[in-house]
């Protein structure tokens, strides 16, 4: 009897400490997470935030760095994974459990330096080409909101070079990420023809993850959010 009462014990405490590990995954978006040239090791503004908030909840943790699509497929459909930093939208509020803000960024449309283009609103798009990295939540948006003709890259530095070589007349991007994608490109930072809309830059966490642990994450980030962190790894405003 003390042998059974025993292995249900180490059965129970083995699954509660499951329950608090998570697999945190996220992609190569400078500034708010990267592999650092030097180290190997994943950084950015994003990815010391959450780290500090699963430290300061004890959560045991890995993170990994795939293509966008891959590590929101993983994250959305296996138990205990979370991904960041991603843009929490009304698309895709039922399909994760959230913490959030971690920032408050936004989406703008950049233009070459010194062009004449005259574009400042969203519905002004049509007749023009907008070089955008695919499968972001801009570009769904985007999509959705206009019948502009879009030009995709794996990269956004690469679709900034799009539109350096002549083939978009726009380029989507985030205001956090364009000056760095900019600096990657090895191309001068664009100049904005007008700021799209805000978003929230969010962790979001596979269904079904501890609520009681979800929250207390809640809680910390509500605590530890500082944009102190975006200052230091943000490499110039748009």
């Amino acid at each position: 009897m003390r042998l059974i009462v025993g292995v249900i014990i180490l059965l129970f405490l083995t699954q509660a400490s499951a329950a608090q590990t998570l697999t945190l995954l996220t992609e190569e978006n400078p500034p708010l997470n990267y592999t650092d040239a030097e180290t190997g090791e994943i950084t950015g503004a994003a990815t010391e935030l959450v780290t500090a908030i699963l430290d300061a909840a004890d959560v045991d943790f890995t993170i990994r760095s795939l293509p966008w699509a891959r590590a929101f497929r993983q994250a959305r459909d296996t138990a205990n994974h979370c991904v960041f930093a991603t843009v929490r939208s009304e698309e895709r509020e039922d399909r994760f459990e959230w913490v959030s803000p971690l920032f408050v960024g936004g989406w703008a449309l950049y233009k070459r330096p010194g062009s004449a283009l005259d574009v400042t609103a969203i519905d002004k798009l049509e007749g023009h080409v907008v070089a955008a990295m695919a499968g972001t939540a801009a570009l769904a948006k985007l999509k959705s909101a206009t019948n502009a003709e879009v030009v995709t890259a794996q990269r956004d530095d690469t679709a900034l070079a799009l539109l350096y070589h002549g083939r978009a007349d726009l380029w989507l991007s985030g205001v956090f990420a364009a000056p760095h994608s900019a600096k990657t490109a090895g191309l001068p930072m664009p100049e904005v023809a007008f700021i799209w809309r805000p978003s929230v830059i969010a962790l979001a966490c596979s269904k079904g993850t501890d609520p009681q642990l979800m929250e207390r994450l809640r809680q910390i980030n509500a605590g530890l959010n500082d944009l102190h962190l975006m200052a230091r790894y943000h490499y110039g405003a748009p």
